[in-house]
């Protein structure tokens, strides 16, 4: 990327940070994935972690599926696990996309998913979505 226009992604990542509006920050985060910088990625993580925005991820988490998200497999697990509908959704889409992932990290998914499987709170559309993950490790 030239210069110019790695300080125009410095400066809509810093306001894709700072919004408090939703449509501008959705906005933001399409149009600073569409760019491919890696740098973007970080961004998308720290806001999704964010608990003020915990209902306001679901595009944040699909801007994040553009990239490479092998390194996020367990916390991606978690979404499709905790998030809402949406989120565990797109979580869901990116984990099948992932076509390599350490031993270790795999395993501590497989016990994430059978736990959360087990809880009798869980909805039906969650329990498919943990079984088809599961079905995965077959």
């Amino acid at each position: 990327m030239k210069e110019v226009e790695m300080s125009i992604l410095s400066e809509q990542l810093q306001r894709l940070k700072d919004t408090k509006d939703s449509v501008e920050r959705n906005a933001l985060a399409i149009d600073v994935t569409e760019k491919g910088d890696p740098s973007v990625q970080a961004v998308l993580v720290e806001l999704i972690d964010r608990p003020d925005l915990s209902d306001q991820r679901a595009t944040l988490v699909n801007c994040l599926g553009k990239f490479d998200c092998s390194n996020k497999f367990l916390w991606l697990v978690n979404l499709v696990c905790q998030g809402n509908w949406e989120v565990a959704h797109e979580a869901f889409n990116i984990l099948t996309d992932i076509e390599l992932i350490d031993s270790k990290e795999a395993k501590l998914g497989f016990d994430v998913l059978s736990k959360s499987l087990e809880s009798c709170a869980l909805d039906d559309w969650r329990k498919k979505l943990i079984a088809d993950l599961l079905a995965m490790f077959d």
